[in-house]
């Protein structure tokens, strides 16, 4: 999934009573007015760029010299009508006109822009009547996955409580019944196949040294999947923790040598002319050099090597856990039956200032 703050319209509008979701292409198509018109931003609203990639629209665009100007973008299909809908971004060239970007805002931002910068600055985060039929007429124009992503936009400016009160959660279901149920197929066959790819990665999925660990190195993954159809599947869907994609396995030991060139089977003849050529020419040319694979040097290492045991530890397998685990002890040294010798020492010193005293009572007198 993209990661961004905002979601790009879908060609179609979203409807609780379809069985099915309307076919589209996997990357949306974007339309665009030929006329100027002032960007729009208000304060700690959050938003996403994107840097086109060179093309003659950009030159145009760039020829023009006018980076104080946009053009507003749409998409066909994104209202109730079906009409080219209202704009959620624009393109403009940057203040030193060396790149044009596609800022995406908020859909039908026009509208609800100027409604939030009163919340803040001129109501004071305590809307009136008419500023809120206002700010749900603007609801009706809005697509119902932008919802999610609007009510954390709210909680990012500072109007976390009433986020839940203006956005209402009804809003949220945007998918009926038989397509959840789609998507819930889906997300049981994607774990079947998961279960048949880890069967088959070394050490049964585990990680280790044949296999490269999968992180999830954003954590807006789960805030972006709200904002899609179908987005409490979605997460269960890639909620793989431990994924672990797995290496093909090494091949094992030749059966040969390679020092005969009698014992070559025909079929491997110029692989292994390849192998003795390089052998021959590179021996002996410092440590760069190729050099023959054979049974006596697949075992030696270098004398520096020798005591890297960590990476022969990370490849043996795990342990199996005891059956009854033993009892830990406080102390591992020592014998636990053991007299304490302080203690003798003690009462035998003791005893000998006893002994001192008693002889030195009964001396001459």
């Amino acid at each position: 999934f993209a990661v961004g703050f905002w979601p790009l319209p879908e060609a179609f509008w979203p409807d609780v009573s379809a069985h099915t979701l309307p076919q589209r292409s996997a990357h949306p198509t974007l339309k665009f007015t030929c006329t100027n018109q002032e960007p729009m931003v208000i304060e700690n609203l959050p938003f996403d760029k994107y840097e086109l990639e060179p093309s003659p629209l950009t030159l145009f665009i760039l020829g023009r010299k006018q980076p104080n100007f946009c053009w507003q973008v749409f998409i066909q299909g994104s209202t109730k009508n079906g009409d080219t809908g209202h704009p959620f971004g624009y393109l403009k060239a940057s203040t030193n006109l060396l790149t044009v970007n596609l800022f995406v805002l908020p859909y039908n931002y026009p509208m609800l822009l100027p409604l939030l910068d009163d919340l803040f600055k001129a109501h004071r985060l305590k809307p009136t009547n008419e500023w809120r039929t206002q700010f749900h007429n603007y609801l009706r124009t809005m697509p119902t996955y932008y919802a999610g992503p609007l009510r954390r936009a709210l909680s990012r400016m500072g109007a976390g409580n009433l986020a839940s009160t203006l956005i209402p959660e009804a809003m949220d279901n945007s998918l009926s019944y038989s397509v959840l149920n789609y998507l819930k197929r889906l997300k049981n066959q994607a774990k079947l196949e998961y279960d048949r790819i880890v069967s088959v990665t070394p050490y049964k999925g585990k990680v280790g040294p044949d296999g490269i660990k999968v992180n999830v190195r954003s954590q807006l993954k789960r805030e972006l999947m709200d904002s899609l159809p179908g987005s409490s599947l979605r997460d269960q869907v890639t909620d793989f923790p431990g994924y672990m994609l797995g290496l093909p396995e090494k091949a094992g030991a030749e059966t040969h040598p390679l020092r005969n060139p009698f014992d070559i089977p025909r079929h491997r003849l110029l692989d292994q002319l390849v192998r003795m050529r390089a052998n021959l020419i590179g021996r002996g040319r410092g440590r760069s050099a190729t050099q023959l694979v054979d049974s006596d040097t697949r075992h030696s290492l270098p004398i520096g090597q020798m005591g890297n045991y960590q990476d022969y530890l990370k490849k043996q397998p795990l342990p199996l856990r005891e059956l009854e685990s033993q009892p830990v002890r406080q102390h591992m040294f020592g014998n636990p039956f053991k007299i304490n010798k302080n203690l003798m020492m003690t009462d035998e010193v003791s005893g000998i200032v006893d002994e001192v005293q008693l002889v030195g009572v009964s001396g001459p007198q």
